[in-house]
């Protein structure tokens, strides 16, 4: 039996967090995905990743890793290196059109939302507060608006009303593990499929802040406090009460009938 040849391709791999390091270890193992080159983030970066991993374990998969303060930073360390597939997954800031333009065949994103629903920031914490009962990751083709390219593949998965944001974290790493598993092979042979996302049926999560953490006894209903508590734990910052010039950081919560 004659084996498929299975053309390489070379991949450029993006990310500054735990979700992205989670799939890369199972994008590696794709036949014909041709690691060349992985980018983080440096130490000074002023862009903070609340999930981020130890720059020494991209060192593990063996090929030269990058890092910049803004992915601005990239043709000049490309150095008229053109891949054919860019990745990015894990990264909070915006690639400009110039980067996007780089692979000849692209970039693949990954979005902890059921795209074109929970387009924008922070899709883990926005799942929590606004007390979604259905989530999911959608894998994409970058485009220049935000998170609206077309769609390669979906995963949903259910979320608890106990769910806290790490649990949420975890079915999202297992779901976009999935998501790399189906679809990556028809990636790198250029036959994924490419569904367009309907406009009509988007949604923007809101922009969060700091000052969304705050929890207001007095403003905020139990239940609000409840979601805020567990949307904003680990590996966020955390929800507080401020008392004084102190803050009192709230981990845990429970709603108990009486």
């Amino acid at each position: 039996m004659v084996e498929k040849f299975t053309k390489k391709k070379s991949v450029i791999w993006i990310s500054a967090n735990k979700f992205g390091y989670e799939m890369l270890k199972h994008a590696i193992k794709t036949p014909g995905f041709d690691l060349q080159v992985i980018v983080t983030l440096a130490e000074d970066s002023s862009t903070v990743m609340y999930d981020g991993v130890d720059k020494s374990l991209w060192k593990e998969f063996g090929v030269r890793v990058m890092e910049v303060c803004r992915i601005e930073e990239l043709p000049v360390l490309l150095a008229g290196e053109i891949p054919d597939i860019g990745i990015v997954c894990g990264w909070r800031q915006i690639i400009p059109p110039a980067i996007l333009r780089i692979p000849q065949e692209g970039f693949v994103g990954f979005h902890p939302s059921l795209l074109p629903y929970g387009r924008g920031s922070a899709p883990i914490i926005n799942t929590i507060l606004l007390g979604l009962k259905e989530s999911g990751v959608s894998m994409y083709y970058l485009a220049e608006g935000i998170d609206d390219g077309d769609v390669i593949g979906q995963k949903h998965f259910s979320v608890s009303l106990r769910d806290y944001a790490e649990d949420v974290y975890n079915k999202v790493i297992q779901a976009g593990a999935d998501l790399v598993d189906e679809f990556m092979p028809g990636i790198i042979q250029g036959t994924a499929p490419r569904i367009l996302q309907d406009s009509a049926d988007a949604f923007e999560f809101p922009k969060l802040t700091l000052q969304d953490n705050e929890v207001d006894f007095s403003r905020d209903s139990l239940d609000l406090i409840d979601r805020k508590i567990r949307a904003f734990s680990r590996p966020y910052r955390g929800a507080f009460v401020c008392c004084g010039k102190k803050k009192l950081i709230l981990w845990e919560s429970e709603l108990v009938s009486e």
